[in-house]
């Protein structure tokens, strides 16, 4: 028996301890998650399912013939249930025609099944590149997941009649089960499932010129002079607004607009620029966006490399949300990155095609779902630091 070192539960093999911890006490690995082996003597401590599981069958692995009598003889706790389940003779009998009906594995249900797992999956992750250690969790649950597959699959094999045809219609149903996490467990993966399930918007790379850097050639060994691009990333912005108001939500909230008090400051909306402006003022649906500027460092700002790897970002905020949602992290949204060292450029070149698509939303409109007409907009606010704002706006930065 392995012994739950939470509720002191019993079970016939190492697999049903780990179903049981993973999905009865609802035990999902974080910060603090450990695993503490319970079996005789032992206290030893695991980080992750795949290590606890090597050790119980290595050091705690009961006799098989001692393992089949239990199985007949001990009730089992199923995960997720609080009844018994109880292995049935090896002389009963299951009908073929249960299998080849379809009621076994209904593939309809079973495709909605796996994609509510992916989305419950995927809900904890925040993009296509994962962490380190989140990656190593999720390999976790995909060995996890593989393993009891198949020792579920030999449990049911060793219950049922001795068929051939019946035996193979098993193999067969369970070899059309999917693992949720074999389809996430690697970057191009994801990406791919993503772009499938609700598309990506790619950033576009924009040369600003040519640089020459110093390289050494690893089969001479000296150094020499090699031209590199100077390139920045522009995420369009109007692919990025399509997306957005894919979402019913965010179209519900628009339309329903915010109040507006005459003798009340509240937002940009209630002020006289808002409703003098030719387009604000002409069009009610149009969207107000409101840029930010800032750089950021990527490596120790204290440290000897802290200008070499500065990024510029340019994001934007829709406005036409209640004011509760300009600063929350879901509304803001990228619209390019850049070294910053690039701005030897100057500003009008990264800027050019984000002007260029600004243009085409106030002179020629989104189908957006928030209207049957075409909806318009235009820049509402530009806003940033001192240093920021200086820099975007072209006035003196010291």
């Amino acid at each position: 028996m392995f012994i739950c070192f939470k509720c002191q539960s019993g079970y016939v093999t190492s697999q049903l301890l780990i179903t049981h911890l993973c999905f009865e006490p609802g035990f999902y690995p974080d910060s603090n998650f450990k695993l503490i082996c319970a079996q005789q003597t032992y206290r030893k401590q695991f980080a992750g399912y795949v290590g606890f599981c090597k050790h119980l069958d290595t050091n705690h692995q009961i006799d098989t013939n001692c393992e089949s009598k239990l199985s007949v003889r001990c009730n089992i706790v199923s995960p997720g249930s609080s009844s018994r389940l109880d292995y049935p003779e090896p002389n009963s009998i299951v009908e073929e025609s249960f299998l080849d009906s379809g009621n076994f594995v209904n593939s309809g249900s079973s495709g909605r099944k796996h994609e509510r797992r992916v989305q419950l999956l995927m809900s904890n992750y925040k993009g296509v590149v994962l962490p380190v250690t989140q990656s190593h969790q999720l390999s976790d649950l995909e060995e996890i997941a593989t393993e009891m597959h198949s020792h579920i699959k030999q449990t049911v094999l060793s219950a049922v009649p001795t068929s051939v045809s019946l035996r193979s219609a098993i193999e067969l149903k369970f070899d059309s089960f999917q693992n949720p996490f074999s389809c996430l467990n690697s970057d191009y993966k994801r990406a791919k499932y993503f772009s499938e399930k609700w598309g990506i918007i790619e950033p576009v790379e924009i040369v600003l010129g040519i640089r020459y850097d110093t390289r050494r050639n690893r089969k001479t060994g000296t150094y020499c002079q090699v031209p590199v691009n100077d390139m920045f990333v522009y995420i369009p912005i109007l692919e990025t607004l399509k997306f957005i108001f894919r979402n019913p939500e965010i179209c519900e909230k628009i339309k329903a607009g915010t109040s507006s008090n005459e003798n009340i400051y509240r937002d940009f909306s209630d002020g006289s620029y808002f409703k003098t402006h030719p387009l604000f003022s002409k069009h009610m649906n149009a969207l107000l966006i409101q840029l930010y500027y800032d750089d950021f460092e990527t490596a120790n700002p204290l440290g000897s490399k802290r200008s070499i790897h500065k990024v510029g970002c340019l994001y934007f905020v829709l406005r036409n949300l209640p004011p509760q949602f300009n600063s929350a992290v879901l509304n803001i949204q990228l619209v390019s990155l850049f070294h910053s060292q690039d701005l030897k450029y100057g500003f009008d070149l990264i800027l050019e095609p984000l002007i260029s698509d600004l243009k085409k939303l106030e002179s020629e409109g989104l189908h957006l779902p928030i209207s049957s007409e075409k909806v318009f907009g235009t820049i509402s606010q530009v806003t940033g630091d001192n240093l920021g704002l200086h820099s975007i706006l072209g006035f003196s930065e010291s």
